[in-house]
């Protein structure tokens, strides 16, 4: 690949119909090294310290013209990306790097915005809404991403996440969700695995009223991962008097415990628990009388159903 980058540079200086059928045959030549080397990676983490030392990640920063002027070139390189930093947080803090030398060490870090992570979020927030194969791949690329503390911090400084916002929402009875809304569903979800990530969300104004949305979707699965990072963030001290001091999150939360869903109570009512453990001004919200018979009507059935040993310990904290 770094060969392949020499000939790019060097066949760029010298126009002509010859030099591009050449460059064609090195671009290809690059998408098969880059398969190869994808699945050479596939949970394998032997292979991804090898390339951490090859310096992968600075060679596909050099690349990343070439990638930008050719989406499927783009969407392996992604690929190649995603592979590699799957549970390899050392990979994952990589693309955080300066860009400039093949310096393996963490002092290379780039505070200037052009490592490749920079690089990966202003590609992102380019084709966000776009519903494109490499808007696909770019998000999951940075669902991994978003797990690894120093990416997060850059994502934090970007603000790219304000992007959310410009999320467009169905509208009336029709609350479908889209792919896009899967896709950063999916993202918000990792970032919100963390403390630090939970109120980072929570700092992006309308943030909540967004994820209260939708979590009215109709797709079952949108729903629940929007259902998740609603209970996420209700772990952070920091965003119990916001989550509580909004009355659709805890209408919300509250009605989870009339579902059918075993699954969907199970993530209201360690919601609700979270919100009062260490926090008694949740204790006057949530002794409101349409919550307080929600809770009790999902505590006398569950001691009837298969749910009680899961349930049972969650919805006895009202007692």
């Amino acid at each position: 690949m770094k060969h392949i980058h020499a000939q790019l540079n060097l066949d760029s200086l010298k126009p002509g119909k010859a030099q591009r059928k050449k460059e064609d045959n090195l671009i290809k030549e690059l998408r098969c090294s880059m398969q190869l080397l994808r699945n050479c990676l596939f949970q394998n983490e032997e292979c991804k310290m090898a390339a951490l030392k090859a310096h992968l990640v600075p060679v596909l920063h050099s690349l990343w013209p070439w990638f930008l002027a050719d989406d499927s070139s783009m969407q392996i390189a992604l690929h190649l990306l995603c592979v590699y930093t799957a549970n390899y947080p050392a990979g994952c803090a990589s693309l955080c790097w300066a860009s400039g030398g093949q310096s393996s060490f963490p002092s290379a870090r780039s505070a200037a915005g052009n490592s490749l992570m920079h690089y990966i979020l202003k590609l992102a927030s380019r084709v966000s809404n776009d519903n494109s194969p490499v808007q696909q791949v770019v998000f999951c690329l940075i669902s991994n991403l978003a797990l690894s503390h120093d990416c997060k911090g850059i994502i934090q400084k970007s603000n790219f996440l304000q992007n959310f916002l410009s999320l467009s929402l169905p509208k009336g009875s029709n609350k479908n969700s889209g792919n896009v809304s899967t896709l950063w569903l999916k993202l918000l979800l990792n970032i919100s695995f963390g403390e630090d990530g939970q109120q980072m969300v929570m700092k992006i104004n309308g943030f909540l009223d967004q994820i209260v949305e939708m979590c009215k979707y109709k797709h079952k699965s949108s729903q629940h991962l929007a259902l998740l990072i609603l209970h996420n963030i209700c772990f952070s001290p920091a965003n119990k008097p916001k989550i509580l001091g909004n009355d659709q999150a805890i209408a919300v939360l509250s009605a989870c415990l009339e579902s059918n869903s075993p699954a969907v109570q199970r993530i209201g009512a360690a919601s609700l628990w979270a919100l009062l453990h260490n926090y008694q001004k949740a204790k006057v919200t949530l002794k409101n009388p349409s919550i307080r018979r929600r809770i009790d009507e999902a505590y006398s059935l569950v001691k009837k159903s298969r749910s009680y040993f899961y349930l049972m310990p969650i919805l006895t904290f009202h007692h």
